[in-house]
């Protein structure tokens, strides 16, 4: 008996695989939320995504009082893990999708056919809505 206990506590659970899945979309939300608070700072400040290197720089530089050499060495830093830093947002960003649709998927199976239209309706409705915003940080950005 403690053995079949042990099989069934090792396999994880519906529930957690709910809450871990959970989990990871709070943290890819996160992200996404903290990358819109920084882009809207940095065009408060009258910048744009690509200069928010150069303001993260202009804070060091202002903070610790750089040396010309100490500036031009953080901005290869940068530049350096830019790549590195572009493929984990990528990479975070698929997961999330994957996530996102098995979710929409098993909610839509819990709805009969005419809340399985409204929310279809829905999804629509958010995915245009993202798709907007897409086009319209892209749009600023060039």
């Amino acid at each position: 008996m403690v053995h079949k206990e042990r099989q069934k506590n090792s396999m994880p659970s519906r529930s957690k695989l709910w809450a871990t899945g959970l989990l990871l979309t709070a943290f890819v939300l996160g992200g996404v939320v903290g990358g819109a608070a920084i882009a809207v700072a940095d065009r408060d400040e009258g910048g744009d995504r690509g200069s928010r290197r150069v303001s993260y720089v202009d804070r060091l530089q202002t903070e610790l009082t750089l040396t010309a050499e100490q500036r031009a060495s953080v901005e290869r830093m940068i530049e350096r893990r830019n790549e590195a830093v572009h493929a984990v947002w990528e990479e975070s960003q698929l997961r999330y999708e994957a996530i996102r649709s098995e979710l929409r998927a098993e909610i839509s199976e819990a709805l009969d056919e005419g809340q399985r239209t409204t929310y279809q309706q829905m999804i629509h409705r958010s995915d245009s809505i993202r798709a907007a915003r897409r086009r319209h940080r892209n749009h600023d950005n060039e």
